[in-house]
């Protein structure tokens, strides 16, 4: 069984995004959320075979801006060749290195995932 590499990236959301003229008008915070789906495509571009099927915990801790450089590591506690594997991702800004979110992800092989489908008669 191998382990999974860590990941470690940065990325920025950018200020025209769909989500901040509501999140604050005038004074624009990036959602938590924008700032998970941004966590969730750097997994899917490094293991595309996987999917996230749980969020059992995470903490929002610093406001992160638009445009801002937000580093995203992400630790693995499973096995490359594991059905079910688990992480633990954090996010801080770049600039600061001040902490902005910490988590932990369930994901589950695509393949599994349809061949329990498949069993249970979902289509």
């Amino acid at each position: 069984m191998s382990v999974l590499e860590p990941i470690s990236e940065t990325f920025t959301i950018p200020a025209n995004h769909p989500s901040l003229p509501g999140h604050f008008p005038g004074n624009p915070v990036v959602p938590g959320v924008v700032l998970l789906e941004a966590v969730e495509q750097v997994l899917v571009s490094h293991y595309p075979e996987y999917d996230i099927v749980k969020l059992p915990q995470a903490k929002f801790t610093h406001l992160v801006r638009p445009e801002q450089a937000v580093d995203l590591q992400i630790e693995w506690t499973g096995n490359a060749d594991a059905e079910t594997l688990k992480a633990r991702f954090k996010l801080a800004l770049s600039e600061e290195a001040i902490p902005a979110a910490t988590g932990q992800l369930v994901l589950r092989n695509r393949a599994a995932i349809q061949t329990q489908e498949g069993q249970d008669g979902i289509r």
